[in-house]
């Protein structure tokens, strides 16, 4: 079995303070987006993960995270051989590993035909990370309490494009939260609407990654004609630009937009959305759901 690992951005994540366990509340915006990793499944006569990446065929992986909460709540047992082509970058602020953790549960139910709801695979997701239980909902989604609560939001047109900008040095979640002021807080609002597109972490880590930041100013110069916007995603380090759709209806935009990417080594994506109990598909059509 072959399935699509996508990634996600964080529209907008808005920190609301700590937790009585010490984990921080928020509210932030999920998009999944069609870029990502391939997963492959299949059974084996001992479990194997094999990866581009040589570091992380270790078994701190999520994905052997996954396999045991699985076999946990199934009792299935049978040996396993995984092969992972890695593409998002590590520490990149855009759920490589959630992604990974949340296509290994649903690839395990569909390979062994345990019939398990998506409630059940998004219960499981949240005993792996934060953001798994995302990657079970339709692609756009809210996230409250500490970003593992998934309330949908099919009010959100998905009217936009997005442009990655990488870095080659990531960041670890541990210290963006650990650079956070009292002040870098914000209010809750009642209706999502009313929350700006801002992330609260970028205060927090541009205080330890002054390239972040003068980066971000630089591409809110070049792109400034195409009045987009400028986030981080996550906890960093991936910066991206999103905006409208219907500025493309001028050829000479859709040129000057493609320049602009060219000549700031950005990578265009697209949203994805999905209907409950099925999987992303990556719409170049590189990759396919069944081997």
């Amino acid at each position: 079995m072959d399935l699509f690992s996508p990634a996600k951005l964080n529209l907008f994540l808005k920190l609301h303070g700590k937790t009585s366990h010490g984990f921080h509340e928020m509210t932030t915006q999920y998009q999944i987006i069609d870029f990502g990793d391939n997963l492959y499944l299949e059974s084996s006569n001992e479990d194997t993960l094999i990866c581009n990446l040589p570091e992380l065929s270790t078994p701190h992986n999520l994905i052997w995270k996954s396999l045991q909460i699985f076999r946990d709540y199934t009792e299935v047992n049978d040996p396993v051989t995984w092969r992972l082509d890695k593409r998002i970058p590590i520490g990149a602020g855009v759920g490589g590993g959630s992604s990974n953790a949340a296509t290994a549960l649903y690839a395990l139910n569909k390979h062994f035909q345990t019939q398990l709801s998506n409630d059940v695979l998004q219960e499981l997701g949240k005993k792996i990370g934060m953001d798994v239980p995302l990657f079970f909902s339709s692609g756009s989604a809210i996230g409250i309490g500490c970003g593992e609560e998934i309330l949908p939001y099919e009010d959100y047109n998905c009217e936009e494009r997005y442009v990655l900008y990488f870095s080659d040095e990531g960041v670890l979640t541990k210290d963006a939260f650990s650079y956070l002021h009292p002040d870098d807080f914000s209010h809750r609002e009642e209706d999502i609407a009313l929350y700006r597109k801002e992330n609260d972490l970028e205060k927090s880590v541009f205080r330890f990654r002054k390239d972040l930041e003068e980066k971000k100013q630089m591409l809110k110069r070049i792109w400034s004609p195409f009045h987009a916007h400028v986030g981080m995603s996550g906890a960093g380090a991936t910066l991206f630009v999103s905006y409208p759709i219907e500025i493309e209806t001028d050829p000479s935009v859709v040129q000057a937009i493609h320049t602009t990417i060219q000549d700031s080594h950005g990578l265009l994506v697209n949203s994805l959305r999905k209907h409950s109990g099925e999987w992303f598909l990556n719409r170049n059509n590189l990759f396919t759901t069944t081997r």
